[in-house]
């Protein structure tokens, strides 16, 4: 299965960002750019987290840093909705 790829200048005149703002999100990790020759790709996968990257920069003017701890704790909140849903099963095979 190949990954579908969109070049960082296509996407960018698209969603009328910077592409500094998208080599930014790479440089702090919070997302994975692929270098094919000398163009940068996004994968298509990485789409809607994108969408919710430009929202929070541009519309809510928060910066990098601000989204990458956003994302940190996202993460820790769907982690333990998942580790709750487990428990509560786990309880229900224990139920009289």
């Amino acid at each position: 299965m190949e990954t579908q790829l969109i070049t960082i200048t296509e996407y960018c005149v698209n969603y009328n960002i910077e592409p500094s703002f998208i080599i930014s999100l790479e440089d702090q990790g919070i997302i994975t750019l692929e270098l094919v020759d000398t163009e940068k790709y996004i994968s298509v996968a990485q789409l809607k987290e994108m969408e919710r990257y430009i929202h929070l920069h541009y519309d809510l003017e928060i910066n990098i840093e601000g989204i990458d701890a956003i994302r940190h704790l996202l993460d820790k909140v769907d982690h333990m909705q998942k580790e709750i849903t487990e428990l509560r099963s786990r309880l229900r095979l224990h139920a009289p």
